[in-house]
């Protein structure tokens, strides 16, 4: 297996050392290491004795059955590679150990991430929203920047309907995460603008006035001639109670190619679709006209914004019936005539 080395040869040889301890010594079995990878904290190896191991683990009263996979990319998984799986009980950070059952020989041993729980526990391994789609996309947009979400997570999140919405939680170490956030750093500069706490609030600071606790959000760096078609950024609201990471469709703020910083063009669409509809204005019909959170999430307003040239107003409704595929149906009009019309548009993201 391929892959980036994420532990020492330290570190590693205290892996095997607990398994050791555990009473899984691989010691006369002709074993060698083959691979690390960055998707868990162990190591992949070849076994020429795999069955004994496997006997071994099989009577080893501190293990038991365990067939669990990594809930984002699992090497093995996608390569189709099919296991026994063995976990150490009754522990935290516990080991577990995989051994292939149609690649003779293969096994690895990795420390099971503390938010899989304690072994021995009815919910023991990964916590069922590292699988939720809105998560993934999230977190992926964080690792980006060098920063693992799930390592700040205390329980389980509450994840919203869509990306926007984002993932509430409460935060295993708040003043890590926050300074994390402001470590983060892009080729061209850091990641993203905070909004201030005291002192006169400038143009970007009023973005922030619907987030509680801390405010961050993305950057979107420009060198003034390049254009990217995704203009989506990230924004946090951290706090040591609560936190929300949520993805804005429209980022709002932007940096130019001299360091500066300034309101984005397309904050006014962000302030109408996003802060107003389907924030602020998305409690209202909900309480009180009992519109359902999923309809209200596919209507959206749309004001002048990059991906229109700045010469398009309208409102409608939105649905993704997969992924990569957005469809719409509303009212439009182009600024530069004045025509108005019903549209419909069909869109797929490779």
């Amino acid at each position: 297996m391929s892959g980036d080395r994420t532990l020492s040869a330290a570190e590693g040889n205290k892996i095997r050392l607990r398994l050791n301890e555990l009473g899984l010594s691989l010691d006369g079995m002709r074993w060698w290491i083959t691979g690390y990878s960055r998707h868990y904290y162990g190591f992949e190896f070849h076994c020429d004795q795999y069955e004994r191991l496997l006997t071994k683990a099989e009577h080893n009263t501190r293990f038991r059955k365990h067939d669990v996979t990594l809930p984002d990319a699992d090497p093995w998984r996608d390569a189709g590679i099919d296991a026994f799986g063995y976990s150490q009980t009754h522990s935290y950070n516990y080991l577990h150990l995989d051994i292939s059952t149609n690649k003779p020989g293969l096994c690895r041993v990795y420390v099971a991430p503390s938010n899989w729980g304690r072994m021995g526990d009815p919910q023991a391994g990964p916590p069922k929203y590292l699988s939720s789609d809105i998560y993934q996309t999230i977190a992926k947009r964080m690792s980006v920047l060098g920063i693992k979400l799930e390592e700040f997570i205390d329980g389980e999140p509450a994840i919203g309907g869509t990306t926007l919405d984002g993932i509430n939680f409460n935060p295993r170490n708040y003043k890590k995460l926050a300074q994390a956030v402001r470590d983060a750093q892009k080729a061209n500069g850091k990641s993203f603008i905070e909004g201030k706490k005291h002192g006169t609030p400038d143009v970007i600071d009023l973005s922030f006035l619907a987030t509680s606790g801390t405010g961050f959000r993305e950057i979107q760096w420009t060198d003034g001639q390049s254009a990217t078609l995704d203009f989506s950024a990230l924004h946090l609201a951290l706090s040591p109670v609560r936190c929300n990471v949520h993805i804005d469709e429209f980022g709002v703020v932007i940096g130019g190619p001299n360091g500066d910083i300034t309101l984005s063009p397309n904050a006014l669409h962000h302030i109408a679709n996003e802060l107003i509809l389907k924030t602020i204005i998305k409690e209202f019909l909900y309480d009180k006209v009992k519109l359902p959170k999923w309809f209200i999430d596919h209507l959206f307003v749309e004001l002048p914004n990059t991906s229109s040239g700045f010469n398009r107003a309208g409102w409608g409704f939105e649905f993704h019936p997969w992924k990569s595929v957005r469809i719409t149906a509303g009212h439009s009009c182009t600024l530069n005539d004045g025509d108005c019309r019903k549209t419909f548009t069909f869109s797929k993201s490779f």
